[in-house]
């Protein structure tokens, strides 16, 4: 089955106005985020919604000031990061031209744009995942923008989509 998206902000309108309840530094500078109920995969919960910053570079901001990115110091970034379990998840902003995504949370802005370590990505590269219930997943790559069933979180099968035209949208009711 094709599934052909508008825009990525369709995707994000459930967590609106949540707080990830878990929000975390991994391997190197990835980073995850959880929200909605938990859910147990191979004895670990993860959120029913879960945002995966994979093979990418990160800048964490508040207001104008940056707090961390992700060539900061592992202590630092992981300060940083789990500040976004005390603000509310409000938008998304994507520029499909550079692949640049900024995830906002009240006046937090966590800005992704692509991996420059990558000599030459490819199709097998994600930016960022976006776990959902229903097996589904969202991922931004040198590809572009993609929406795929998925059995377990790193394994999904691609569906093409749409690319989205740029826009803000602010998610407050």
């Amino acid at each position: 089955m094709r599934t052909v998206a508008l825009d990525i902000q369709q995707y994000f309108k459930p967590i609106a106005g949540q707080r990830p309840w878990r929000a975390r530094l991994r391997m190197g500078s990835f980073l995850t985020l959880d929200f909605g109920r938990k859910v147990k995969e191979d004895r670990h919960f993860r959120g029913e919604w879960h945002l995966w910053v994979y093979q990418a570079n990160w800048s964490l901001l508040h207001g104008d000031r940056k707090l961390a990115d992700s060539s900061s110091g592992w202590q630092v970034m992981d300060v940083a990061i789990r500040r976004l379990e005390e603000v509310d998840f409000t938008g998304v902003e994507f520029d499909p031209q550079n692949s640049t995504t900024a995830f906002l949370f009240d006046d937090f802005r966590l800005i992704v744009t692509p991996a420059d370590y990558l000599d030459s990505p490819d199709e097998r590269d994600e930016y960022w995942l976006f776990y959902m219930p229903d097996n589904l997943v969202l991922t931004v790559g040198p590809n572009g923008v993609e929406v795929g069933r998925s059995d377990s979180l790193g394994a999904n099968q691609e569906l093409p989509v749409a690319r989205p035209v740029k826009r803000a949208i602010d998610f407050n009711l």
